[in-house]
C-alpha cells in the first residue's frame, strides 16, 4: 500500500523536478544567458505559454556571457535592460571595462521586481532587451554607443496569488493535461478499491482542482488559489485515508489468510493422526486374526474312541 502511494507521489513530483532542470538559453549570437533562481519557470495556463516569473517585491537576477568579436577593443561603460512595461534598469561602471578582441566576459544585472500596479499581470508576459553601452575611449567625456545582446518575451511579474496557482497547477500537471478522468479512483488511482472515503475525497479533489484551473485560466488568481488549495487538501486527505484504511484492510486480509493456513495445517495434522489410528486399528485386527489361525493349527486334536 505504501509503495503504491509513494509511486503516485513520485508522479506528482516529476513535473516540479522537470521545472528545476531548465537548460541555459542562448542569444541570437550564441551568447548563453539565464535567469537566476526565478520564482517559477514553466507553463502558465493563464498566459498559455512558458514563462520566467519573479514574485513582485523580490529581486530579479539576470546573467549572460558575451564575447567581443568586433575585431577591436570594446570599452564597456554600462549595462541596460529594458522591459516592455516601459522602464530601463541600468548598471554603470565608474571606469569603463576594457575588453580586448576575443575576450569573454560574464555580466550580471539585478534589480527589484515591480508591483503588479506598475507591471499589470493582465498585459504580461513582458518582453525585454539587454544592451551593452560602450565608448570609443576610457576617459570622460565618453562617446556613448550601445548594441543589444539578448532579447526575450517571456518575463512575468507574479503576484503572490498568481505564484500560488502556478505551483499548485505544476503539482497536478498530469491531471490538468489528461483530464478529470485521470483523477478518479478507478482511473489514475485504481488501487483505491472500494474504500468509499477515499473515492469521495478523490472526487472532491477532482472537482475543486478542475474548478480552480478554469478560474486560474480566467485570471482570477485569488479565487483560483482557494479552489486549488482546497483540492490539494482533499487530495492529501485521500492519500492519508487510503494509507490508513487500505493498510488496515491488507493487515486484516493477511491475518485471515494466516488463520486459514494455521487451521488447515492443524486439520491436516489431525487427519494424519486419524489415518495413523486407523492403520494401527487395522493392524491390531490383523494380528488377532493371525493369532486365531495359529492357535487353530496348534490346538491338540482330541481322539474319539
Amino acid at each position: 500500500m505504501k509503495g503504491k502511494i509513494a509511486a503516485i507521489l513520485c508522479l506528482l513530483i516529476l513535473p516540479l523536478i522537470s521545472l528545476a532542470l531548465i537548460a541555459p538559453a542562448k542569444a541570437a549570437d550564441g551568447s548563453p544567458y539565464g535567469w537566476v533562481e526565478p520564482a517559477y519557470v514553466g507553463q502558465d495556463v493563464y498566459y498559455d505559454t512558458n514563462i520566467v516569473g519573479y514574485l513582485t517585491g523580490t529581486n530579479w537576477n539576470f546573467t549572460f556571457s558575451w564575447t567581443n568579436y568586433y575585431g577591436h577593443q570594446i570599452n564597456v561603460t554600462a549595462l541596460r535592460m529594458y522591459f516592455s512595461w516601459g522602464k530601463n534598469y541600468s548598471s554603470t561602471y565608474a571606469t569603463p571595462l576594457a575588453l580586448a578582441d576575443g575576450v569573454t566576459q560574464i555580466f550580471n544585472l539585478v534589480n527589484m521586481t515591480p508591483t503588479v500596479a506598475e507591471a499589470p499581470e493582465q498585459i504580461g508576459p513582458f518582453w525585454y532587451t539587454v544592451y551593452i553601452h560602450h565608448a570609443n575611449n576610457t576617459v570622460a567625456p565618453y562617446d556613448d554607443k550601445s548594441f543589444s545582446v539578448v532579447s526575450g518575451s517571456n518575463f512575468a511579474v507574479l503576484s503572490a496569488d498568481h505564484l500560488a496557482c502556478l505551483n499548485l497547477w505544476a503539482k497536478y500537471n498530469m491531471f490538468f493535461m489528461y483530464g478529470p478522468s485521470m483523477m478518479l479512483p478507478q482511473g489514475m488511482f485504481p488501487f483505491g478499491g472500494n474504500i468509499t472515503e477515499v473515492q469521495v475525497l478523490f472526487t472532491r479533489a477532482m472537482f475543486e482542482l478542475e474548478q480552480g484551473s478554469l478560474i486560474f485560466e480566467a485570471g482570477v488568481f485569488g479565487a483560483a488559489k482557494t479552489h486549488l488549495q482546497t483540492g490539494d487538501t482533499y487530495f492529501s486527505d485521500a492519500l492519508t485515508a487510503w494509507n490508513d484504511r487500505g493498510t488496515a484492510i491488507e493487515d486484516a486480509d493477511l491475518a485471515y489468510k494466516e488463520a486459514q493456513t494455521t487451521y488447515y495445517t492443524a486439520l491436516g495434522d489431525a487427519n494424519k493422526m486419524n489415518a495413523y489410528g486407523w492403520i494401527l486399528f487395522g493392524l491390531g485386527w490383523m494380528f488377532i486374526g493371525l493369532g486365531i489361525i495359529i492357535y487353530a493349527f496348534r490346538k491338540p486334536k482330541v481322539v474319539q474312541g
